[in-house]
């Protein structure tokens, strides 16, 4: 049992309740420094990412590293010399992400003065961002693959390793033995062949994937370079496709074209990416080099439009021109140029992008230039508007072109421009008609009969041809009969003639209409307008202005109704109605004008009809709601006071408070 008198321990000691805060603070602090370990240690690679777009002239073998024989020779990458059994290769100390693509463009030289053959031959290759850099070996492996020692014509397994964490190769092979049977997979020695292989590590797998005839061959002209474009694009797969394309006759030709980066014994594909090159000699010898690189992000941009096929000069044309980006980069900006027809004045355009895409600009006048911001399929359209030049006759052509930001290349230039033309003829002449109406007489009453007169006029200058009118009568209008051809269905009245009207000729039209005999207005909405018309004016007859009638209801006109009773009249307060007395209790009899008089209040007072009875339930709804809010503060208050006096009232427990 605790000692009643003893004392209450107090607050622990002041140098406690510091000791144990600092110990908090320390716990918390520790643990912070757990979760942010991963963000402060550095990564498995410290290789950055690769900045698009990417140059090199390789006046330098700076942003990459040089492996094997590679050195920088007179301003170009020179992976080997014209020496036997020489392996070299440089690669990007940078990566990319694998699920951007690239594409990738440089040229290279193939050659030797001297006596000799001639071989290897040099590639692209793509290695796991993540893998050391590297060479792999000399003679068939042409610096990427692996290959055995004792033989270059493959068949048996590898004993000289190949590129680090290899993704893939595309070699233009002048020997041939890129294609031999390199770990039992190739179709044999091919020489002057463009040829890919995939993934390998060390002394397994860089399996053969395709390979076709390099047309024009695969050594140059001495040191005059070539052009090569290799193209690797995402699939929906997830996986890579490559396509490339090899300089011959002064233009880029495709020799292989979407071939897929997948399949059995090819490694997943890893998050990032390098870049190198690399070449090899064997028994025979070629100077290798590779100058003029260029790496960006592919792009699809495209631009259509078009015109109608002919126009008249004085006319009004509109048309539109869409850009749109169905490939796999956002492109921002995007800058895209309209050149309109000379021959088209008064020019104005509106840009309108669809959702996700913006235009840098979005109205201006004459020819179109704004930047687009278009994301993965993402699209814009510029209408433009304009007038055919008075005079202007023969071809016009419009030419929209779309371009993408130097971080990216597109991979489909043939739908970057657009070309679209029409005719422009003189102006074909035609009729101008347009009209004028009166009605007589002016003034009627119900039932009464009116003429309106109808008069179309050409105002040329063409021959107005087969001129008529329509007029749409007014409800309270029905139609009589006409003299002049004229017929109705429903409302609408038709005027047809066989009649021509040279300029300034007219031709008139008489309809004769009735007034509702039930109609009760003033005739203020008894208005219509009539057209004319000819099949000579295309743009259709200029109307009339309206015309009203006015509607004089005369002596048997129907007199105004009484305004209605809105309620007795209020009394004096003592009861009594207007024509009689109440005593309190009822309604009094009228005296004066036959009427009952209004309800008489208790002691003589008066209020308006159901005045007591909303009053009323006007106050017990106050009263209700104040009653429960009093019972609530009620409430509380007693739980309170009880409360307190539990605390204050003395007890017999020592441990009680």
């Amino acid at each position: 049992m605790t000692d009643p008198t003893a004392p209450a321990s107090g607050p622990r000691p002041l140098r406690s309740r510091v000791v144990r805060r600092l110990a908090a603070v320390g716990a918390a602090l520790t643990a912070l420094g757990v979760l942010a370990a991963p963000a402060v240690l550095p990564s498995g690679s410290s290789a950055a990412a690769l900045d698009f777009p990417y140059v090199n002239e390789f006046s330098s073998a700076s942003g990459g590293t040089l492996h094997g024989d590679a050195a920088v020779s007179d301003g170009r990458l020179r992976l080997t010399d014209d020496v036997r059994n020489q392996a070299g290769a440089w690669s990007t100390n940078d990566t990319f992400p694998s699920d951007t693509g690239l594409e990738i463009e440089f040229t290279y030289a193939m050659y030797t003065a001297k006596d000799d053959p001639g071989a290897d031959g040099l590639l692209l290759y793509l290695a796991d961002g993540a893998a050391p850099q590297g060479v792999g070996s000399y003679g068939a492996g042409l610096g990427y693959a692996c290959r055995s020692t004792v033989t270059e014509g493959g068949g048996r397994p590898c004993d000289l390793p190949g590129v680090p964490g290899g993704f893939a190769a595309v070699a233009i092979d002048h020997y041939g033995n890129f294609s031999s049977r390199i770990n039992d997979s190739g179709p044999g020695a091919q020489a002057d062949h463009v040829v890919v292989r995939g993934s390998g590590d060390g002394t397994e797998g860089y399996r053969y994937v395709a390979g076709v005839a390099a047309p024009g061959g695969t050594v140059t002209d001495g040191a005059a370079p070539r052009k090569v474009r290799v193209t690797l694009l995402p699939e929906a797969d997830g996986g890579l496709a490559v396509t490339v394309r090899i300089q011959a006759g002064g233009a880029l030709r495709t020799v292989l074209d979407s071939v897929p980066l997948h399949g059995d014994g090819q490694a997943p594909l890893p998050s990032t990416l390098r870049l190198g090159f690399a070449a090899a000699t064997g028994s025979h010898v070629d100077k290798h080099e590779v100058d003029a690189l260029q790496v960006r992000k592919p792009a699809d941009l495209s631009v259509e439009h078009d015109l109608p096929a002919t126009v008249a000069a004085g006319d009004p044309v509109r048309y539109d021109v869409t850009a749109r980006n169905p490939g796999p980069n956002a492109s921002d900006p995007s800058p895209l140029r309209v050149d309109v027809p000379d021959g088209i004045e008064d020019v104005t355009w509106t840009c309108t992008a669809a959702a996700g895409s913006a235009c840098a600009t979005a109205t201006g006048s004459g020819d179109v230039a704004t930047d687009l911001s278009l994301p993965r399929d993402g699209s814009a359209v510029v209408t433009i508007d304009g007038r055919v030049a008075a005079g202007t006759e023969g071809s016009l052509e419009s030419v929209a072109t779309i371009a993408t930001p130097a971080s990216l290349s597109d991979t489909n230039e043939t739908d970057n421009v657009s070309r679209a033309s029409t005719t422009a003829t003189a102006p074909v002449a035609v009729a101008h008609v347009e009209t004028d109406k009166s009605v007589s007489p002016s003034t009627v009453a119900p039932a009464d009969e009116v003429e309106y007169l109808v008069t179309a006029r050409n105002r040329g200058p063409a021959v107005a041809e087969h001129v008529g009118a329509v007029d749409d009568l007014p409800e309270a209008m029905g139609f009589a009969g006409s003299d002049d051809g004229c017929t109705a269905e429903g409302q609408r009245v038709t005027c047809r003639s066989d009649t021509s009207l040279d300029v300034g000729e007219t031709r008139a039209f008489r309809i004769r209409a009735v007034l509702d005999p039930g109609y009760r207005g003033d005739g203020s909405d008894v208005v219509n307008v009539a057209t004319a018309t000819s099949p000579t004016d295309p743009d259709g007859g200029d109307p009339s202005t309206g015309v009203a009638i006015v509607v004089d209801p005369g002596d048997e006109g129907p007199a105004p109704s009484p305004a209605p009773t809105t309620g007795p009249a209020p009394d004096d307060g003592d009861g009594s109605g207007d024509g009689g007395s109440g005593d309190g209790n009822g309604p009094a009899a009228g005296a004066d004008d036959g009427r009952a008089g209004a309800p008489a209040a208790d002691h003589g007072a008066t209020a308006p009809v159901g005045a007591l009875a909303y009053t009323g339930a006007e106050g017990v709804g106050l009263a209700a709601a104040l009653a429960a809010l009093a019972a609530a503060v009620g409430s509380v208050c007693w739980w309170l006071a009880r409360r307190r006096a539990r605390r204050d009232a003395p007890t017999d427990d020592p441990q009680q408070p």
